[in-house]
């Protein structure tokens, strides 16, 4: 069905947009788990607050092309950083997009970004280059307890978000992201559960 859908440099923007609407379709089909998990840990995921780490906010680095999904938001502000300045694969060139909602929880649901909606998996590639979905405690400040208390993540979640990131990675900058934080997490020798 996705197959083929992002073909880095050969579509117009606003093909890309039209494929960044369909990968958001697709996984709204799906949910984590079959209740509210923001009653667990109060939306921690959306409103963390950074009073403990002065220097951050809350904003989400976008994959390439669905910053275009926020050019005319209300609810969202979009800014760039150059790729220069911070630790990113050589092949991000030029800018790189985050977003950040104005009134978390609060955001307009259908543009969360795709690390939103495929939270808490984390895409990675293991030293052989397999792809798998994990969990990582050590990749975010806060304590998510789907995470920490090894909730069961619905089947259909799990196998989604599989194959859309699958589909992503056929994009080189994102397999190259993948790549990088993969490795990095693999040097840091850091623990995390392989989910699929």
């Amino acid at each position: 069905m996705f197959k083929n859908i992002i073909k880095i440099m050969e579509i117009t923007a606003d093909e890309m947009k039209k494929s960044i609407e369909r990968i958001y379709e697709r996984l709204d089909e799906v949910t984590p788990v079959d209740f509210d998990c923001g009653k667990l840990c109060g939306e921690v995921c959306c409103v963390y607050d950074a009073e403990d780490y002065r220097n951050e906010e809350l904003a989400l680095y976008l994959l390439p092309g669905e910053e275009l999904m926020y050019e005319d938001s209300e609810e969202f502000d979009l800014y760039y950083i150059d790729s220069s300045e911070i630790k990113y694969p050589h092949s991000w060139k030029g800018q790189i997009f985050l977003v950040k909602c104005r009134n978390p929880p609060k955001c307009d649901r259908s543009i969360r970004p795709i690390q939103c909606r495929t939270f808490p998996l984390i895409p990675h590639l293991d030293k052989n280059g397999e792809f798998h979905l994990i969990f990582d405690e050590s990749e975010f400040p806060y304590k998510c307890p789907i995470v920490h208390d090894h909730i069961k993540l619905n089947d259909d979640f799990v196998k989604t978000t599989y194959e859309i990131w699958l589909m992503l990675m056929q994009n080189p900058l994102v397999y190259d992201l993948v790549d990088m934080d993969s490795r990095m997490r693999d040097n840091r020798k850091t623990d995390y559960e392989v989910v699929i």
